[in-house]
């Protein structure tokens, strides 16, 4: 059974009450363990698509699965702690609260999970030491290097162990240098941990790194893409 599917999603937003097609007929798989890229010009509908599948959108049509649940069907009061404990995300401007230290931001999901004060110390050092960020943890992400945050923003979205790692444009902002050791990094933490990544992105440099990839274009997978 695949870990994510989505049959003939479609979304479409109103502008100034005109319905936009952002996303039509997706059907996609992604298995357990895939390192897998979405690519696509802007406003190819890469970001909808995640959004939708990372539960932080509803789709207009279709279904999605997520670890063999239909997420569509769950009620709201649901899906928060449904993304609380499946899903993982890496926000392109890695979205670490200031006022709150590198083991803090690490934390903070495992916090809103509700789990223990003695669990979550251990749960950070060991995510800090695999990543080789303990003696930052007491740092605030402005005293941390670009580098340093991508640590810290990967750490806190695998903390708690997610069926899915999501990322967006993950290396947009970042010189060429530091996105290939991001995605090498990303790359060797699924071989190791076997933890599932979907991605999106337009740079063919970070494409490479992919087991597989979808494309994306005016809201339809490509034909010959799902490969």
């Amino acid at each position: 059974m695949a870990l994510v599917k989505t049959v003939n999603l479609g979304k479409v937003f109103q502008e100034k009450s005109v319905p936009v097609t952002a996303l039509s007929s997706v059907s996609i798989e992604i298995e357990k363990g895939e390192f897998v890229a979405i690519s696509g010009p802007s406003g190819s509908g890469k970001t909808t698509l995640l959004n939708l599948i990372g539960c932080l959108d509803r789709p207009t049509q279709g279904q999605i699965y997520l670890d063999g649940e239909e997420v569509g069907k769950l009620h709201q009061k649901a899906l928060t702690p449904f993304r609380l404990r499946k899903i993982g995300f890496i926000f392109q401007d890695y979205n670490l609260i200031p006022t709150l230290t590198a083991g803090e931001n690490i934390e903070y999901v495992l916090w809103l999970q509700g789990m223990g004060a003695s669990e979550r110390r251990k749960r950070i050092h060991e995510v800090a030491e695999r990543f080789g960020i303990t003696s930052l943890i007491h740092r605030r992400p402005w005293q941390l290097s670009r580098g340093q945050q991508q640590r810290a923003a990967v750490a806190r979205a695998i903390v708690h162990k997610p069926r899915i790692v999501l990322g967006d444009e993950l290396t947009a902002n970042l010189d060429q240098k530091t996105g290939i050791g991001l995605m090498e990094f990303l790359k060797e933490l699924n071989e190791k941990e076997k933890i599932t990544f979907l991605y999106a992105t337009h740079d063919p440099t970070m494409m490479k790194y992919a087991d597989r990839i979808i494309k994306i274009q005016d809201g339809r997978i490509l034909e010959g893409s799902l490969v």
